[in-house]
């Protein structure tokens, strides 16, 4: 090979050696690219998001409780209703908070301390509270032996057994809650919870009860007896096994006090019990009103008692058991009726005054 092509083909493979040099530096970045620090959440995980408490504000609003005030000593009940059991009694013109009513407006949850629950209910017709008050609807769960709840139409009384021959236990007003337990075959009787009854059961008749699904309230054996129907009793008399109980009341210091007017409390109801020649034999219920005109019935079974309306001491007359009477009075004046025994005997009896427009 010729010297000067030897010469050239050395100085070719030394150019190729540093061009493959540059191209290496060409090829490297006048940049790097860092693994940068975790930017720090503390302040993130420090400061907890609050929900906004917006359910909770509302139902703080819906349970305030408002203030009322009985009108008449009253008897504070497990539920809406004079069949469940009495957690105590409020006496005349106590403040109370209301925090509730059922679904009919005849009864008013309120706070009650004395209880397990701190909730009791009493008649709401028997608690005055703030005009305009908008007091919350109680949803009533079912009672324990069954899914179905009935609403009494109208007075009844609570029976032992399905039928008018059983024993009496005692009455449901209207617009009580009833928990149904049962039902007899022929479907004219409903067994409830009554907590009055020595098992906690008692039997009504259907008529007067009203309730959806009782068919799928299970059968309950009883005998029924053969002339009983469905209708309206009274209060009735046991002479043997009960007596009532000595509560010492008397004019000067009678069992309950009320004060009636067309702006406040226009009803009183007393449910009582008196028996003779043991336990107490006469109840004095003290009211005053502010109408001239004032309605007056005792219900109790075949005149078992003498009802007397008193007024400064002396009796003004008497009224029958069953009837609905009509006395004049003096607004303001304080009037006494007294409800005595008649003979030997017990009796129950439901006292009712009401103002006359």
């Amino acid at each position: 090979m010729h010297p000067k092509t030897i010469l050239l083909f050395g100085i070719m493979i030394l150019c190729a050696g540093c061009n493959g040099n540059n191209a290496g530096v060409t090829i490297t970045p006048d940049f790097f690219t860092a693994t940068l620090p975790p930017i720090p959440t503390q302040q993130a995980t420090q400061t907890p998001v609050t929900p906004e408490p917006i359910l909770t504000v509302v139902e703080e609003i819906n349970i305030s409780p408002i203030e009322g005030m009985t009108t008449t000593q009253l008897n504070v009940r497990a539920e809406p209703s004079t069949a469940s059991a009495s957690l105590g009694l409020v006496g005349i013109f106590a403040k109370v908070q209301v925090i509730g009513k059922d679904a009919s407006g005849s009864w008013y949850q309120i706070m009650y301390t004395e209880s397990q629950t701190g909730k009791g209910w009493v008649r709401a017709e028997f608690v005055q509270v703030e005009s305009g008050a908008e007091i919350r609807q109680v949803e009533i769960e079912s009672g324990p032996g069954s899914k179905v709840n009935g609403m009494v139409t109208q007075r009844v009384n609570v029976r032992s057994g399905p039928g008018l021959e059983s024993e009496l236990l005692g009455v449901l007003n209207s617009n009580d809650l009833v928990f149904i337990t049962g039902r007899e075959p022929g479907g004219k009787w409903i067994q409830i919870e009554f907590a009055g009854a020595p098992d906690g059961k008692g039997w009504v008749t259907a008529e007067f009860l009203q309730a959806d699904n009782l068919d799928s309230v299970p059968m309950v054996d009883g005998k029924v007896a053969e002339t009983s129907t469905p209708t309206v009793a009274t209060p009735a008399m046991d002479s043997t096994v009960k007596t009532a109980f000595q509560d010492g009341d008397s004019m000067q210091s009678p069992l309950t006090k009320a004060s009636l007017s067309p702006m406040t409390s226009r009803a009183l109801q007393v449910n009582g019990d008196v028996s003779a020649p043991d336990g107490d034999a006469e109840d004095w219920i003290q009211f005053t009103s502010q109408s001239s005109a004032v309605s007056i019935q005792v219900t109790c079974p075949n005149n078992a008692l003498s009802v007397e309306l008193w007024n400064n001491g002396k009796s003004m007359g008497d009224f029958p058991c069953g009837e609905t009477s009509v006395a004049t009075v003096q607004p303001g004046d304080n009037y006494f009726l007294r409800l005595l025994q008649n003979g030997t005997g017990y009796t129950m009896y439901v006292l009712q005054l009401k103002i006359v427009p």
